[in-house]
């Protein structure tokens, strides 16, 4: 328990130091000149399809907007729409400059949509010359190439590079006669058609592709939470925005071996870009201060940031100067579904994209399971709380399915109890050798046929689910925005009222659910049979109150979880009790020593060979006694 407080107040205290630091780093950005120091010369884009040539200083946004007298300069934006985004695409850099997602509000917002990439001034594919350096290019739009899923640019380097892009939104078709593939309407492909036009040898692996940005959507969100990730050479490879320490490590760039895949991602929502063609490449990444959303209690973050290069292949004037390459993206919801899909399409493994880690097994079931129940079943009983209705049942099925593990436990519990009081006995009969204690002990349980494991095995087979559960529930973007009795949104803490000032460990929020929660885990507890001695029961009663606290300020579906749990093993022991007390009875013959009994005789028996061992060195005498001498005389 100790370990736990220490662990919350350096967590707490950490987030609180990394808030500040944070303030102070957009303070001091927002001070600074705009633009970038060293940034390269202004180069110009062809006219193309009735447009003139851009050309300028690109910098970030704003800094572009600012000499709105100079039409070369100004930023024009295009739109491209599906069923579940709009990515919106700028003549800076000829990328996505933000996509916002059809259906899904912002925390605590019922009018802003959740727009990916939005606080980041560099757009999505936008070419790079290294580590957070970019390509100075504003690009002219081809208008008369576009269609109603495609849009174009073109640009035109001074080193005689020209680079045509054509974004493309896919179409979404049925996968089978039963179901559609939804993902496409996540997904785009990005054609890039090199020529070298100039006088000089040009190498594409000088050149890298931007990734985008991924921030936090609110404050609350961990910072554990921010991701950037790569395939390499078929594995799947991650690091989180706290591995960029501020003067330690600002950014890292490392060999990705043959590039999968890579891209960005928070709690929900994801970038990733994958080459047709897989590639030898490196990637690189670093954080970025960042303003939260106002709505949403405001504040600062830290988005992570990431670019890969493109492969080598040398463009020489007047022969082999023409490349073109193809990249599959996806912009879209963390949905285990749908990466699914999209993996599936793509040939890659996208849902490790889901950071479900060493429980991905049992999350990845628990997740195809919910989806399930929701789909089936719940969508079409309650439009509101089907998601809700579907965690209960989940929980249920989970708890049913363990329902002879407990009842076995529960049994076995009763039966220890009453052999109680003749543990005591035993250890007051015995306190001076604990050896032969535990040994006389082991003998009473083999005696009696009881299994002194016997009550953990289904807690031990919770802890697994639990986890699996909790970090499913992390990354369901399915729960986003979805209600459940008084509870407003799944995926966010159920405060049903706010305080005049914090509570030490809980904040402003009252969360009824976990309150909840642990009334119901104190009278489960209250109806379990005791067992061992007192220290041992205080501490097990103590469980109610790091539980408490471990889900107070985290997603209300885990409460839900956890509290139908504690309802259902209420319900089942009501049921037990009801049932004829087990028999104490000694089983006849000669029974079957148990594994803790083997390690006991085992441990003796090593004792036994040590002092063997010792005495065959002195000579199979033992210690030898100091002679007695008699009275030294003078002389």
């Amino acid at each position: 328990m100790l370990c736990c407080l220490g662990l919350y107040l350096n967590l707490n205290f950490s987030k609180k130091n990394a808030e500040a630091v944070r303030e102070q780093e957009a303070l001091i950005e927002k001070e600074s000149p705009e633009g970038k120091e060293g940034a390269p010369a202004a180069v110009t884009a062809p006219a193309t399809g009735g447009e003139e040539a851009a050309a300028g200083s690109e910098g970030s946004v704003e800094a572009t907007k600012a000499p709105e007298a100079d039409p070369l300069v100004q930023e024009k934006t295009f739109k491209l729409s599906s069923s579940g985004a709009v990515f919106t695409f700028t003549n800076f850099g000829g990328g996505i400059k933000r996509a916002e997602m059809s259906g899904q509000f912002a925390v605590q917002d019922k009018e802003n949509l959740v727009s990916l990439n939005e606080s980041e001034s560099e757009p999505i594919g936008r070419l790079t010359t290294g580590v957070d350096q970019y390509l100075d290019l504003v690009y002219a739009h081809v208008e008369e190439w576009d269609t109603d899923t495609s849009i174009s640019f073109v640009g035109k380097t001074r080193e005689g590079l020209q680079i045509t892009k054509t974004w493309t939104v896919e179409k979404q078709e049925a996968r089978d006669a039963s179901s559609e593939d939804e993902g496409a309407s996540f997904r785009l492909k990005l054609n890039l058609e090199f020529e070298n036009t100039g006088e000089g040898s040009l190498n594409l692996q000088d050149y890298g592709l931007f990734a985008g940005s991924a921030a936090p959507l609110w404050k609350g969100e961990w910072d554990r939470h921010i991701t950037l990730f790569y395939q390499k050479d078929g594995d799947y490879k991650k690091r989180r925005v706290v591995k960029f320490k501020k003067g330690k490590k600002p950014h890292f760039k490392e060999d990705a071996g043959v590039l999968g895949f890579a891209g960005v991602s928070n709690q929900f929502f994801a970038t990733i870009i994958s080459p047709e063609n897989p590639y030898d490449a490196w990637v690189w990444g670093d954080r970025r201060a960042v303003q939260l959303p106002g709505i949403a209690g405001g504040g600062s973050g830290e988005s992570i940031r990431l670019g890969m290069s493109l492969p080598e292949k040398k463009l020489t004037p007047g022969g082999d100067n023409k490349e073109a390459l193809t990249f599959d993206v996806y912009i879209g919801p963390k949905n285990s579904r749908l990466l699914g899909q999209t993996g599936e399409k793509h040939d890659r493994d996208y849902a490790k994209v889901m950071n479900y880690g060493l429980f991905s097994p049992i999350s990845n079931f628990l997740n195809w399971l919910l989806n399930g129940l929701f789909s089936k079943i719940f969508s079409k009983v309650s439009d509101s709380w089907g998601w809700g209705f579907s965690i209960v049942v989940l929980t249920i099925i989970i708890r049913g399915a363990m329902w002879p593990l407990q009842n076995k436990s529960t049994r076995a519990m009763k039966r220890m109890s009453k052999l109680q009081p003749e543990i005591k006995e035993l250890r007051e009969k015995y306190a001076d050798d604990p050896n032969r204690q535990n040994q006389e002990m082991m003998k009473m349980y083999r005696d009696y046929g009881i299994n002194p494991l016997g009550g953990c095995l289904p807690l031990l087979v919770q802890i697994p689910i639990f986890f699996g559960f909790y970090i499913m529930l992390q990354y369901a973007v399915e729960l986003r925005q979805q209600p459940f009795l008084w509870v407003e949104d799944l995926a966010l803490p159920d405060t049903v009222a706010t305080l005049p000032f914090a509570l030490p460990f809980l904040g402003e929020g009252v969360n009824l659910l976990p309150i909840v929660m642990a009334v119901t885990m104190v009278l489960q507890m209250a109806l379990t049979p005791k067992t061992g001695d007192k220290m041992q029961r205080r501490l097990f009663m103590m469980m109610p109150v790091i539980f408490f606290f471990f889900c107070y300020n985290f997603a209300s579906a885990l409460a839900l979880y956890w509290t139908t749990s504690n309802i259902f093993a209420i319900v089942q022991m009501l049921i037990t009790r009801r049932l004829p007390d087990p028999e104490l009875k000694k089983k006849r013959g000669a029974a079957k020593k148990g594994f803790f009994q083997k390690l006991q005789e085992r441990a003796e028996e090593a004792q036994k060979t040590q002092k063997a061992m010792r005495s065959r060195q002195m000579g199979g005498q033992g210690p030898k006694k100091p002679k007695k001498r008699g009275p030294r005389t003078g002389g």
